[in-house]
């Protein structure tokens, strides 16, 4: 068999079984309380260290600006 039919086959058996592939029963939970608490987690803990490196790339910046302003405003005396 020919290397290149190997995943087709595989999602063909996928999609004729789509039990197979639920990741978890908490992702596909009948109470709509629940997949919405899930999905809201998920949203919440894929952004945070995204928000994490965002913020110290900024304090950075804004931290190197201020020290540049700090060297420009010295007198020549003082270096």
């Amino acid at each position: 068999m020919n290397r290149a039919w190997i995943p087709v086959l595989v999602l063909a058996v996928l999609a004729v079984f789509p039990d197979v592939v639920h990741a978890c029963p908490v992702c596909f939970d009948a109470r709509d309380e629940n997949r919405q608490a899930f999905l809201a987690t998920t949203a919440f803990l894929s952004l945070l260290p995204l928000g994490m490196v965002a913020g110290a790339g900024l304090w950075l910046r804004n931290r190197t600006k201020e020290i540049d302003a700090e060297i420009d405003s010295e007198t020549p005396s003082d270096r």
